[in-house]
């Protein structure tokens, strides 16, 4: 039979579109309320968001990679701001700073309710629906005429935002097969990190030539055209979602009945799609009760509280200790993101090594874990990148030597980032969006707490052990992914939400090798 093929309009607007192909196929089952057609995508189906083709799969990548920029970029661009605000609102640089922790804050109050409804409503929709909103918030902090205006609009831009950290990280789950998947999320993971680092050095240089509100006009635009890619670029790509769209349509359209192949999974009854209360609470329960899922969140909320902390501290120790002007103090993060783009170089050689061991295994699909070793390494460099930075942090010594521990710390973060996130994604497939709710929402409490100590503890403890001290915090973590390549397959396997995840994946293509991936 011939592929069929549909316009980009329509797979941009009609979700539950029904082609000729699909409504003649011949389904399993009888068409009765008891036995009714069990729907799955079909061979060569143009809405199956898996079998897109490579070139559109990356397309998609790059333009949810770049949303996720944009909100990234805002979170810690406002810092550049922050001397600019205090001045012009009289206002303490202590209480501007707040701009910057509230927008973090917002990161922790919105994915509690954005991922759930892209697993219910589809990711579409919310993410439409979050970035407009999140645009005419940002506009509006443009014109705030006092501190409390603008740090309400901060903390809400940051909540709407939030949806394109979650979202972004499901679409590569939805459209990337295993194999494929590690290269992907190596670009998604870079982005949350390369954007906040970025972020400082042109928010303290348009703040410091235009003044904070073409900075924060900056900002804006910058969501404008992210909302603009993200409604012409990204279809609907949540597969139980689209599935359950088209049996409703066939049960409308031929009066028989028709379900899903996915349809049970998400904790509701065969047939019903499961209740916003279901998918409300996923993410609490995914925290409470899969160990691997809580432990590796806080990993990263670690790993992340610690480069917001840098973003704090780096700065007063190339002005205050090795003599650097202020409006150079930005430039401080190179060394960082020396070591993310020397980590993209690695990521590509693990990716061409999983897909090594996955064509040993001869169609079987390699185990969750075959992700781990580059966050094992990537733990490793992250401590010795730290302590190697406190103990360069003294007058005397030459600026190059302290900013080449940021190689090792921004090669370790990103390896952490990508090794931990990638099993995540591989473990929780449908999942994604509230696993990675999980991640976002202890990333952006300690990445919102940890730069308000940051001159306090300077000042009380000393420059030495403030930088000592996220490294002891990153040491009492790097066990973490070490256990969960030994042990990992039998926890999960007394994971529920892991387990069931699996089991969707095989009920939505049954007799599928690893050579045409399981829907993820």
């Amino acid at each position: 039979m011939a592929k069929t093929r549909i316009s980009w309009f329509t797979m941009l607007t009609i979700r539950d579109v029904v082609t000729s192909q699909v409504l003649e196929h011949d389904y399993a089952g009888s068409g009765t309320q008891h036995d009714p057609y069990i729907v799955m995508f079909l061979e060569d189906d143009p809405r199956d968001p898996i079998r897109f083709p490579l070139w559109l799969r990356w397309i998609l990548c790059i333009a949810a990679g770049y949303v996720t920029f944009s909100v990234a970029f805002i979170s810690s661009a406002f810092s550049g701001s922050i001397r600019n605000i205090s001045e012009d609102l009289d206002v303490s640089p202590e209480s501007a700073t707040l701009g910057l922790s509230l927008f973090l804050l917002g990161f922790v109050l919105g994915p509690l309710l954005w991922a759930p409804c892209s697993e219910l409503y589809g990711r579409q929709i919310i993410l439409l629906s979050t970035t407009a909103v999140h645009v005419g918030l940002n506009i509006a902090a443009c014109f705030s005429p006092t501190l409390a205006i603008l740090l309400v609009l901060r903390l809400l831009s940051g909540a709407f935002g939030a949806a394109t950290l979650t979202n972004s990280g499901a679409v590569i789950a939805d459209i990337f097969p295993p194999r494929e998947r590690g290269l992907a999320i190596t670009v998604y993971a870079l982005v949350p990190l390369f954007a906040p680092v970025l972020g400082p050095m042109v928010g303290t240089y348009v703040s410091g030539i235009w003044g904070w509100r073409w900075s924060m006009a900056l900002m804006a635009l910058l969501s404008v055209t992210a909302l603009g890619v993200a409604a012409l670029v990204l279809p609907e790509t949540y597969a139980p979602f689209l599935l359950a769209g088209r049996a409703r349509r066939l049960t409308k359209m031929t009066g028989r009945h028709f379900l899903s192949a996915m349809a049970t999974a998400g904790g509701g009854k065969r047939g019903q799609r499961p209740s916003f209360a279901t998918t409300l609470s996923r993410p609490f329960l995914l925290a409470a009760n899969e160990p691997i899922l809580s432990l590796l969140a806080l990993y990263q909320a670690v790993v992340f509280g610690t480069l917001y902390f840098m973003f704090a501290a780096l700065p007063l120790v190339y002005t205050d200790i090795l003599g650097w002007p202020r409006e150079q103090s930005g430039f401080s993060f190179l060394g960082v993101v020396v070591g993310m783009s020397l980590s993209v170089v690695f990521a590509i050689w693990d990716n061409a090594r999983y897909v090594r061991t996955v064509e040993r295994l001869k169609g079987e699909a390699a185990p969750p874990e075959t992700r781990l070793p580059a966050c094992c390494l990537g733990g490793v460099c992250i401590v010795v990148g730290l302590l190697w930075c406190a103990w360069t942090a003294r007058p005397g010594l030459p600026w190059l030597l302290n900013m080449a521990s940021g190689v090792p710390f921004g090669f370790g973060i990103v390896l952490v980032t990508i090794g931990s996130t990638n099993y995540l994604v591989d473990a929780y497939t449908i999942y994604a969006a509230s696993a990675l709710t999980v991640c976002i929402c202890g990333r952006a409490i300690w990445g919102a707490v940890f730069p308000l100590f940051v001159r306090s503890m300077f000042a009380s403890i000393g420059v030495w052990w403030s930088l000592a001290i996220p490294a002891v915090l990153s040491f009492v973590c790097l066990p973490f992914p070490f256990v969960f390549y030994r042990f990992g397959p039998a926890i999960r396997a007394r994971c529920r939400y892991a387990g069931e995840a699996h089991r969707a994946a095989q009920r939505a293509r049954r007799g599928v090798d690893e050579s045409t991936p399981l829907l993820v």
